[in-house]
């Protein structure tokens, strides 16, 4: 875990995600693996802070020093800067390995466009989606840390939000804006908006994701700003 996190090697998922991950097919999908051990809450803030605790003892015991390690013996994270703001690079591995992977709506793009077949998808999309959501928020360093109440409370105020934004991203990665990338198989061109009947609140979120080209929006930065809108 170590070694995956703190390296600068790039795990890529071959399938969806999803892999399974057992005692027997644990080295098959080393991004997988990686994302599960976030996701169980396995972070190196605690195996530092916990080296820290056991020196800061040491020293106490054998009464050669101040009670808090030095500058010299405290063990220093390098920093990474992000367009003039100094980050945790770990925080950011961490960040892109429990980004949720690609969530299809199962729309059928074969029947004709309908409000009625629309809506539906839309809302097994959302359905799917929340799912993921939930998994991410819970992957998040610190987050397992607040009372289940407060968890269930940040989630239900900010899910919607959450997915209008990443839609926003995809929407500005894939298609540059011109649509809404709700989903591979479920685009709104602007025949769609109109058949939605939901034409105003769509012109609204294709003006968020315009906004990422605008602001020349890293990945890095989308990853952060996700974080920071959970808690919002």
């Amino acid at each position: 875990f170590k070694r995956a996190a703190e390296g600068k090697q790039k795990y890529l998922c071959a399938s969806r995600n999803d892999c399974t991950i057992d005692k027997f097919r644990r080295k098959n999908c080393p991004s997988c693996r990686l994302r599960k051990c976030y996701e169980a809450g396995m972070t190196l803030g605690a195996r530092k802070m916990k080296k820290l605790g056991n020196l800061k003892m040491q020293e106490e015991a054998e009464g050669a020093g101040p009670s808090s390690p030095t500058e010299e013996q405290a063990p220093k994270m390098s920093m990474t800067r992000i367009d003039g703001v100094e980050c945790q690079p770990i925080f950011l591995n961490v960040l892109e390995a429990i980004e949720p992977g690609v969530v299809c709506a199962g729309h059928d793009n074969n029947q004709p466009d309908s409000f009625a077949a629309l809506l539906t998808s839309l809302n097994e999309l959302g359905e799917r989606q929340l799912v993921h959501v939930v998994k991410w928020a819970k992957a998040l360093p610190g987050f397992r840390n607040l009372h289940v109440d407060d968890q269930m409370a940040i989630i239900q105020y900010s899910w919607m939000g959450l997915m209008i934004f990443a839609m926003g991203w995809r929407s500005f990665t894939n298609v540059n804006s011109r649509m809404l990338y709700f989903a591979p198989d479920l685009v709104f061109n602007e025949y769609r908006m109109h058949k939605s009947r939901m034409y105003s609140q769509c012109v609204r979120m294709r003006h968020l994701s315009q906004e990422f080209g605008w602001l020349q929006i890293t990945p890095q930065e989308f990853l952060c700003m996700k974080a920071l809108l959970l808690f919002s």
